[in-house]
């Protein structure tokens, strides 16, 4: 959805269109641009594909509503400023004016502007500086890094990637680290941490009228790796508790008090997924060298060009690679999706056995193999690293043929089944 407005106006009067339109002509040149909004989820939307400088409330009814969206619109965007617009028939008997000004003021309201609008008052509050020059403001920290591991299907290791990339990072000790496992429908964060979250991303969407930073470290269930997780609804049906507008809350608010946010996506294009990557500084897009499976994700890298978000923030990661006969190279991945690719994992079967104990690969001592050494690489570009070395292609088994004469290599494990697994997979 493409937004030029830098003025938003959420009211459900029409004609507050024509007063702002002689309002702003007033200005001349140096009038901006603005647009009318009559539901707050479309305001939202605004605010998440690109930044408002300011925005126009008009009170309702009931002034807490305004209180509610005004706190959603500072979580969302803390640059922005935000005004209320008095109702022309004034509030309602039961209402005490003065306490529900000041409520919108204690709330972030920064003035209030009475109909029909007018040019100098319209002009005096575009002229202020913008929430960001105040030396008080919370905006002028240093907001975390967002990155969304997505794929177009479920079963190619997004989650196993997602959550091994987070817990390596926690286990780094340089930056503090949340994992929100955003597979609303199926998540298996929790799972393959081996945590018993005693609260998910339902019980944030039940208190989202008090949600802040403090709520979201509250919430969070915490890995000894460091690592904190938001988890998953506990089924398909507290899922529907969920939507986009509450995601893009959470990875807003998340990223002011975490220093690297990654969230682990559904395998289906809906808006909560497209919040997500709204708000992603990058975006891991993971495939397996199977045709169905590339085909697949030709659509979606074709998807995520059409709705804005270029290949310059995308890394594309090939999961599992295997260099058997039959097998697609990473050269042939690369020819069919006319992309370079960014990371190369190899089939690791200690992965899965790690995975199914509840201990991330990650967490291994001994970086020695394939896949370890994959996985740093991986790691540091969700940190956003560009030092890191190009990635290589890691050979976790032989090919084919060597297997069949008799040439495998020690270093190798066998590929017969688990049997000759330690008991800690990661030993």
């Amino acid at each position: 959805m493409s937004i030029t407005a830098s003025v938003l106006i959420l009211s459900t009067d029409d004609k507050i269109v024509e007063e702002a339109k002689l309002a702003l002509d007033g200005m001349g040149e140096t009038a901006p641009r603005f647009r009318l909004v009559k539901e707050s989820s479309y305001l939202f939307e605004s605010l998440r594909t690109q930044p408002i400088s300011l925005v126009l409330i008009e009170f309702t009814e009931d002034p807490k509503e305004l209180i509610r969206v005004v706190n959603q619109v500072r979580s969302a965007s803390p640059p922005t400023r935000i005004a209320a617009i008095l109702r022309p028939e004034g509030f309602p008997e039961n209402v005490n004016e003065s306490a529900a000004l000041i409520d919108a003021m204690r709330g972030g309201v920064c003035d209030f502007l009475r109909r029909p609008l007018s040019t100098s008052d319209l002009s005096r509050l575009i002229s202020q500086p913008s929430a960001a020059g105040n030396a008080g403001s919370s905006s002028t920290q240093t907001l975390g890094r967002v990155v969304s591991f997505i794929s177009n299907k479920g079963g190619v290791g997004k989650s196993t990637l997602s959550t091994n990339a987070a817990v390596a990072i926690a286990r780094r000790g340089q930056k503090s680290v949340l994992l929100i496992d955003g597979s609303i429908q199926m998540g298996v964060g929790a799972a393959l941490l081996d945590l018993h979250p005693t609260a998910t991303l339902t019980d944030l969407a039940r208190e989202a009228d008090r949600l802040d930073p403090t709520m979201i470290r509250q919430t969070a269930a915490i890995h000894s790796s460091g690592l904190h997780l938001l988890a998953a609804p506990a089924d398909a049906v507290e899922a529907m508790e969920i939507d986009d507008l509450l995601i893009a809350r959470i990875i807003t608010l998340a990223r002011q008090t975490y220093d690297v946010v990654i969230v682990d996506t559904f395998p289906m294009f809906d808006q909560v997924v497209i919040a997500a990557l709204d708000l992603s500084d990058r975006v891991f897009v993971v495939l397996e060298n199977v045709l169905p499976t590339l085909l697949g994700g030709a659509k979606l890298l074709s998807v995520l060009e059409r709705i804005g978000y270029p290949a310059e923030r995308q890394s594309i990661i090939l999961n599992r690679q295997q260099r058997v006969t039959g097998s697609l190279s990473v050269d042939d991945v690369a020819e069919r999706l006319q992309r370079e690719i960014d990371h190369v994992l190899p089939f690791d079967k200690r992965v899965m056995a790690a995975a199914n104990c509840g201990v991330p690969i990650a967490t291994a001592t001994v970086r020695l193999s394939g896949f370890s050494r994959a996985l740093e690489r991986l790691t540091d570009d969700v940190l956003g690293r560009t030092d890191s070395a190009a990635p290589r292609v890691e050979q976790a088994e032989p090919p084919l043929v060597a297997q069949r004469e008799g040439q495998v290599p020690a270093e190798y494990p066998s590929t017969r089944g688990t049997a000759d697994l330690p008991s800690n997979p990661l030993e």
